[in-house]
């Protein structure tokens, strides 16, 4: 009898296993779309593009092609962006697409400046035609592309309050 009570016992630890484990998995596929957009720093995709409607300055480059210098920013307002490099700035029509920005040509002041601004402008300006994608988290703005190398870059901004401060 003591044989049969320690099977029933194991048989019944086996199946409150399995019936856990089968619980998880339902669980698991239920909470997790494969096709979602995971983004693992709990931003959001941007799905309008009055979302943005404001100023942007860049706060973070880690994974721009190269560090900011000076003072870079993006304001948006009416469908349109203003690009402002450090340099000079462009102007052109812009939209979200799927979570995209997609700029229209881009239409630039031409003041020379020194080469690392101008270097800045060109990665800036090939990053607004390159359809990047747009995901905010709080006040922060973050914008990723494909480079014409390949590489994946992105860049960090923070919304700039409307009423500047004295």
């Amino acid at each position: 009898m003591a044989r049969t009570t320690t099977r029933m016992t194991t048989a019944l630890a086996i199946g409150g296993v399995l019936a856990a484990v089968a619980v998880g998995v339902v669980a698991a596929t239920t909470i997790w779309d494969p096709g979602a957009d995971d983004t693992a720093n709990g931003s959001v995709p941007v799905e309008r593009l009055s979302a943005l409607d404001g100023s942007w300055r860049a706060v973070n480059s880690v994974g721009s092609p190269k560090e900011v210098v000076g003072e870079v920013r993006l304001r948006f307002e009416d469908g349109r962006v203003v690009v402002e490099t450090g340099c000079n700035a462009g102007r052109g029509t812009v939209e979200v697409d799927d979570s995209h920005l997609v700029a229209g040509p881009m239409m630039s002041t031409r003041m020379g400046c020194e080469a690392p601004l101008m270097e800045q402008e060109a990665w800036l300006f090939a990053m607004m035609q390159a359809r990047p994608k747009v995901e905010l988290s709080g006040p922060y703005l973050y914008v990723s592309w494909t480079d014409t190398a390949g590489e994946d870059r992105w860049l960090g901004l923070e919304q700039e309050s409307a009423t500047p401060t004295p």
